[in-house]
């Protein structure tokens, strides 16, 4: 009982600290460039472009499109600073001034995610996650409309502010114009940040006991002990010390009952994997951090990243600020309808995703190159003293694959051979503006200190393509980095093939000698200077000891 409290409190305190002031913070902010769009005309001008697109997805006025921006910049609460525009909130009934709060989540904390996903490696799947989204923002947020329309009919055609607001408004307006009919730029901008950011300021402390209370019981229910080694089976020893963030881990054990309905829903290979959006329903930051871990057990793919894009922007930990933003909003009352529209979106969010992720691939399979003959070769490495054996094919668009090249699953090389000097060029890396160095992946999962990818230099006479389907060989330089860009080997890299001799066995041993002297030298200087600041320390103590 002592450490259940003790998580409740301590969880509570980090949450205030950590999340409350951050949220509190994007207010400030996001209230403050609410306002600069609003006195500049912007809002107005997104409402008469953009209607026509925002009203057949959405059912929503045009001028939404900025809550969307804002929530994908920052967090789903800046839909609270929004709400409190007086000349954003003109725009809408209140069926959908509700529903803004289901619309701006779906594209929640949207930049960082799929920042986040580029900088793990991956680049295309974070965009078709970012179609997910948008389109689990389409279920959410008509859900929301038809359960608001069904419960409370007149919402459909009421204003979300009364005449009589829109009369002051327009009185101001016109008030403004009048006593400053040309008024000075600086002034507006600065009395338009100062303005909402105050706004910002009401709205942070507001959302306090929505985010602490609610956000400490779903992160009791979602995480588990803290894992103090493993016993005599080699299972985790679980303890509960009363740190933050402790749980019982109840919904990730619920959702793993069901995990035949996920493989199928997001294609999900490993139960693990749903612990990403059910983390995600309280805090998509939480969620990210699971990443990492998935990458080092190997378990996660493109077709995971996806949906994990689709679903951690569609939820964006809902669970923990949808009830502070309604209550903001005036509407606490339909937080029951607001859950189950969210969820739904967001378990859309990932199954559009997932399938869209299936149809791309199916259709990039139709127009790629088709294999004309395969050989199964010997590989030499520069980090590796025993062969590896690999699989070169060639395609009938006269380029090759080197598949798992580093022996890494999915991490292979491609490149097509230059006739002139039988040199190679690569074809799937980053290269330099000279095209001289290419950046290409060894192992995705690699963990600090492993060979992480390779920096290969193919020109001159550093690399050669020689053979066909019976015999042949290829070699190239590289230099062999780890995750962190520190350089662990460089070196040759070779493949043969029909009993081909290898050709750049003694140029191997060469580079491998001349980096044992460099090291040698290295560790001689460091050595010399470690003397150095030996006998220096002694001669000063002597000085201070005759002194």
């Amino acid at each position: 009982m002592t450490n259940m409290l003790n998580t409740i409190m301590k969880t509570a305190h980090s949450l205030l600290l950590n999340t409350v002031f951050y949220l509190m913070s994007m207010c400030v902010l996001t209230g403050a460039l609410s306002k600069i769009l609003t006195e500049f005309g912007v809002v107005n001008l997104l409402q008469i472009t953009l209607r026509h697109v925002m009203r057949p997805l959405y059912n929503m006025p045009g001028v939404a499109v900025v809550a969307s921006m804002m929530t994908f910049l920052s967090d789903n609460p800046a839909i609270i600073t929004l709400s409190k525009n007086k000349q954003f909130a003109k725009y809408f009934k209140v069926y959908q001034f509700i529903s803004l709060a289901n619309f701006g989540t779906a594209f929640g904390m949207g930049l960082l995610v799929i920042v986040f996903m580029i900088g793990q490696g991956y680049f295309t799947a974070p965009l078709i996650g970012l179609i997910g989204a948008a389109s689990g923002g389409i279920i959410a947020t008509r859900l929301m409309q038809y359960f608001i329309c069904k419960k409370y009919p007149e919402y459909r055609t009421q204003d979300a502010i009364s005449a009589e607001e829109k009369e002051i408004l327009e009185k101001e307006k016109k008030q403004k114009t009048e006593e400053d009919e040309k008024p000075n730029s600086f002034i507006r901008i600065l009395n338009a940040l100062l303005d909402g950011g105050k706004t910002g300021v009401e709205i942070g402390l507001a959302i306090i006991p929505g985010v602490i209370i609610i956000c400490t019981f779903v992160m009791m229910f979602t995480f588990g002990g803290s894992v103090e080694g493993t016993d005599a089976t080699g299972n985790d020893i679980i303890v509960y010390t009363g740190e933050a963030f402790q749980g019982c881990g109840l919904l990730p054990l619920i959702a793993s009952k069901f995990n035949f309905a996920f493989e199928w829903l997001f294609g999900f290979s490993t139960p693990e994997l749903i612990a990403f959006p059910i983390t995600a329903l309280g805090a998509v930051g939480a969620a990210l951090s699971l990443i990492p871990e998935f990458t080092t057990k190997g378990i996660i793919n493109d077709n995971a990243v996806a949906v994990f894009t689709a679903m951690g922007m569609c939820w964006s930990g809902f669970l923990s600020t949808h009830t502070a933003m309604l209550d903001s909003m005036g509407y606490r009352k339909l937080l029951v309808q607001d859950f189950i529209s969210q969820i739904v979106g967001g378990i859309g969010a990932g199954i559009i995703a997932h399938w869209l992720y299936v149809a791309i691939m199916y259709i990039a399979t139709l127009f790629q190159p088709s294999p004309a003959w395969n050989v199964q070769t010997t590989g030499w490495t520069c980090i590796n003293e025993n062969p590896l054996p690999t699989e070169l094919v060639a395609l009938d668009d006269s380029s090759y694959v080197v598949k798992d090249w580093f022996g890494s699953e999915g991490c292979n090389l491609c490149f097509k051979v230059n006739k002139q000097d039988s040199t190679i060029s690569i074809t799937n890396a980053y290269a330099n503006k000279k095209q001289e160095y290419f950046f290409v992946r060894i192992n995705q999962h690699a963990i600090k200190g492993e060979p992480s990818y390779a920096v290969v230099y193919p020109t001159q006479q550093y690399s050669e393509f020689d053979g066909d389907k019976n015999e042949g060989h290829l070699y190239t330089f590289l230099f062999v980095y780890d995750s962190d860009r520190k350089e662990i080997n460089k070196g040759y890299y070779e493949l043969t093939w029909g009993g081909r001799e290898r050709q750049t066995r003694e140029a191997e041993e060469d580079v491998q000698v001349q980096r044992a002297l460099e090291r040698a030298k290295a560790e001689q200087i460091a050595d010399s200077l470690l003397r150095e600041q030996l006998i220096d320390s002694i001669l000063q103590n002597q000085n201070l000891q005759r002194e």
